[in-house]
């Protein structure tokens, strides 16, 4: 059986167009895939770099462990001290024995006294390493009020830093009677201020 070309059914489609779509929008696709691997490619570089990083961390913790003497920190906590008053004086004494004392400063505000230290230390060793040690302290304390804050003194011996006050002179008590007046009735305040009134 003959059949015509005519009724045979197509699988390909019978008009291809080849002309160009136009849009009104540029074609955003190419640019977003190069700039997404742009981007990839400085995260691979960064991470390479932080490993790299890590590595000479690595290295020099390593270096600093096994070195005989490290760095040495020291706390910053302020000296112990100890208040003490008699009858002439009152006497703080303060613990500095890790300072020298041209090291301690004893500033006075008024009633205030400053008190504070700065000790730095380095030793190197014949192997090129080296340690180091800071402390520093500040204490502020308040002159109690039955002192003479224009007599403050200082002294330093055998790592005490010691400030002495002087104890303000009470007057001399005399002892005497006092008399007691008697009246016939007390007023109140409100009497003796109606009667003041008229």
């Amino acid at each position: 059986m003959l059949c015509s070309p005519v009724f045979q059914p197509s699988l390909s489609i019978p008009f291809a167009f080849n002309t160009p779509v136009r849009s009104l929008w540029p074609e955003n696709g190419p640019i977003f895939i190069q700039m997404e691997n742009e981007r990839l490619r400085e995260m691979e570089e960064l991470k390479r770099i932080v490993e790299c990083i890590d590595q000479v961390h690595q290295v020099l913790l390593k270096e600093v462990m096994n070195t005989d003497s490290a760095t040495e920190l020291s706390d910053s906590k302020s000296p112990s001290y100890k208040l003490e008053k008699d009858g002439n004086c009152f006497c703080l004494m303060l613990d500095t024995k890790d300072f020298l004392p041209e090291e301690l400063t004893v500033k006075q505000v008024g009633r205030k006294l400053l008190v504070s230290g700065k000790h730095e230390k380095k030793d190197e060793a014949r192997n090129g390493s080296y340690s180091y040690k800071y402390q520093e302290f500040r204490q502020e304390l308040e002159l109690p009020e039955d002192v003479k804050p224009d007599a403050v003194t200082c002294s330093f011996s055998n790592g005490q830093l010691q400030i002495e006050v002087p104890s303000l002179a009470l007057p001399a008590v005399t002892e005497r009677t006092v008399p007691i007046n008697t009246s016939p009735a007390m007023k109140t305040q409100q009497e003796r201020s109606a009667e003041e009134q008229e």
